[in-house]
């Protein structure tokens, strides 16, 4: 299996050579930034309207995961050095598999909880374990249980090396655009005091969350492309 190393610059490459495609996805995650920005302009001059603020909040979570749905679709095809879906073939196909993706991840969420209740090292253990639980569903559609049974079957007799992997590409990538994240925010709130706004101001709160969801769209694609790269490194080595 490639090195933490060689998986990291391989994964900054698929990133680099494959933005263009990718950001056409993932700038959606700006366009729910906005709508929630929209939402905080309403409850500033609505306050009475906090069931539709909310309600909103509720759908800009949603969208976002039928998002990094379409993103995981986007990014394999293009690892697979297919061309993306079109936008409405992609945007439907999301939607068919939105349900049974859900109930994937709340399957590898309560097994993991479940394993962080009892002691730490084993919540350890099963996120490693059910990492891939997601991609397996994406790419082999695999349902339910048996995407978390083929993703243990994927990790087993590999859990250490896969742990330093994916800690390794966390912490550089996770670095990176936190750093990002934080310069555009930084530069944002200077922005807002030269404005002489108050940092609670509602609009404010929205207008940070914009940016932020803009980091999101522009880095998304590095994170799920690190993922998919380990995801086929195991593969290929099993």
């Amino acid at each position: 299996m490639p090195g933490a190393g060689a998986l990291i610059s391989d994964s900054w490459k698929f990133f680099v050579s494959n933005w263009n495609a990718s950001v056409k996805t993932s700038l959606l995650f700006l366009y729910a930034g906005l709508l929630v920005f929209a939402a905080s302009v309403l409850i500033k001059y609505f306050p009475s309207l906090t069931l539709v603020y909310n309600l909103i909040w509720v759908l800009v979570g949603i969208g976002c995961l039928w998002i990094g749905i379409r993103l995981f679709l986007t990014m394999l095809n293009l690892e697979a050095g297919k061309k993306p879906l079109s936008a409405k073939a992609e945007s439907l196909k999301a939607l068919s598999i939105f349900f049974p993706f859900l109930w994937v991840a709340i399957l590898s969420g309560l097994v993991i909880f479940g394993g962080l209740v009892l002691f730490i090292i084993p919540g350890i253990y099963f996120s490693v374990v059910l990492y891939f639980s997601q991609i397996i569903f994406i790419d082999k559609n695999i349902r339910g249980t048996q995407a978390l049974a083929a993703s243990r079957a994927l990790v087993k007799g590999r859990w250490w090396p896969t742990l330093w992997r994916i800690m390794a590409g966390g912490v550089v990538f996770g670095i990176f655009v936190a750093v990002i994240n934080e310069l555009a925010l930084s530069i944002f709130s200077q922005i807002a005091l030269l404005a002489k706004l108050p940092t609670e101001d509602p609009m404010i709160l929205g207008g940070a969350f914009v940016v932020s969801m803009a980091v999101q769209a522009a880095f998304a694609p590095l994170a799920i492309g690190f993922q998919i790269k380990l995801y086929r490194a195991l593969q290929k080595t099993k």
